[in-house]
């Protein structure tokens, strides 16, 4: 049980990483005057609410985090084309993948014990 809970805890830290940098974003584009770095509030609440999911139904946040992932890949199919292709990789869509896995994996441990 305690593997289970570690797993999950885990599991919040990369889409924790992805909200903090889009929160960062948006923290300074709106203290720069720009009032569109709003706009990264609007990508930072999903994560979030799907960081809850994950927390009390792993399996369905794990599917839901991927799902999520899959979605920010097609939505960032340019940039990832471009010269900078990295970036959007490592801040968004790679901490949405890890932690959809971490949580699948606390689910499937969850059904082996119950």
């Amino acid at each position: 049980m305690k593997n289970i809970k570690g797993l999950k805890i885990v599991a919040l830290i990369p889409p924790g990483l992805a909200i903090a940098v889009l929160l960062m974003f948006m923290i300074g584009e709106t203290a720069g005057g720009d009032v569109s770095g709003l706009g990264h509030l609007i990508q930072a609440i999903p994560i979030a609410l799907l960081m809850w999911l994950g927390w009390k139904r792993p399996l369905l946040g794990g599917v839901f985090l991927l799902l999520l992932s899959l979605l920010a890949a097609h939505s960032f199919a340019d940039a990832l084309r471009g010269p900078e292709r990295l970036a959007p990789f490592l801040i968004i869509i790679a901490p949405l993948l890890l932690s959809g896995f971490l949580f699948l994996g606390a689910a499937v441990m969850e059904h082996k014990i119950g």
